[in-house]
């Protein structure tokens, strides 16, 4: 037995249900297949009966799968999250330098974002303007009044963003929020369309932004964004700053691969 899977034995002699839980899944992945699970199980502690209780919930969900009669190893779902943990340390890396100039040329705020559950989370940030502490790397907010939530909504599959819009009801954050699904949803299908969103100070008071998506293999994974402070900007500085973002998008992409 390895140090991996020693560890795993004594985390799963705990009381709760939940580590116990989680202590048979990370056996069976470190075992990937090797082993019986009943024995991993039994090893762990469980009652027969609860291991195929457990069993059954973690297959069900993806976590882990069988790969052949009695023996289990990692599933398609943790498959997924590990492949998109790895995509997001590589969107930080690409994306540092083609940030910053971003940040610098349009003297704003640039974000890097993902989707993640009905919430934006920030994996990057770029700011010239030190008064702008609205945002930090790890910050998250509502999708729906984000420039960045905004455009990856709109690279959703219409069935996923319409269980997106069902899932209200949508809190006004500042006066200008939308929160009639309606209108988020026609507000959502014009940045599809024009490939690009805007938030005009529906997340913060006088804090305007706009978004596009980067895209990988045609599918939007993340999205970037300018804001800034104070009063909306004119059409000739929107169609500047989306220049840009665009730009350090296409920079982000062809660096991805």
């Amino acid at each position: 037995m390895n140090a991996g899977s020693r560890q795993l034995e004594r985390a799963g002699q705990g009381t709760s249900s939940i580590d116990r839980a989680l202590s048979l899944m990370l056996a069976l992945v470190d075992d990937n297949g090797r082993s019986p699970a009943s024995e991993i199980a039994q090893r762990l502690g469980f009652a027969p009966s609860s291991a195929r209780r457990v069993l059954g919930a973690l297959s069900n969900a993806g976590v882990v799968t069988r790969v052949s009669h009695g023996r289990y190893a990692a599933g398609p779902e943790l498959a997924r999250i590990a492949m998109n943990v790895t995509l997001h340390a590589r969107l930080v890396r690409v994306a540092e330098v083609p940030l910053r100039r971003l940040a610098g040329a349009a003297k704003g705020t640039a974000h890097l974002g993902v989707l993640e559950g009905d919430m934006v989370t920030y994996l990057a940030r770029h700011s010239v303007d030190p008064s702008f502490k609205f945002s930090q790397i790890g910050t998250q907010f509502e999708a729906y009044c984000t420039g960045i939530g905004k455009i990856l909504l709109a690279g959703m599959h219409e069935q996923e963003r319409d269980v997106f819009l069902a899932n209200g009801p949508f809190v006004p954050i500042t006066a200008d929020t939308l929160t009639d699904p309606e209108m988020l949803r026609r507000d959502i299908e014009i940045s599809a369309r024009r490939g690009y969103a805007v938030d005009q100070a529906e997340m913060f008071e006088g804090v305007h932004c706009v978004a596009v998506p980067i895209k990988r293999n045609g599918d939007t994974i993340a999205a970037i964004s300018l804001s800034r402070k104070g009063a909306p900007p004119s059409e000739v500085r929107r169609k500047r700053d989306l220049s840009r973002l665009l730009a350090c998008a296409d920079s982000i992409s062809i660096a991805l691969g």
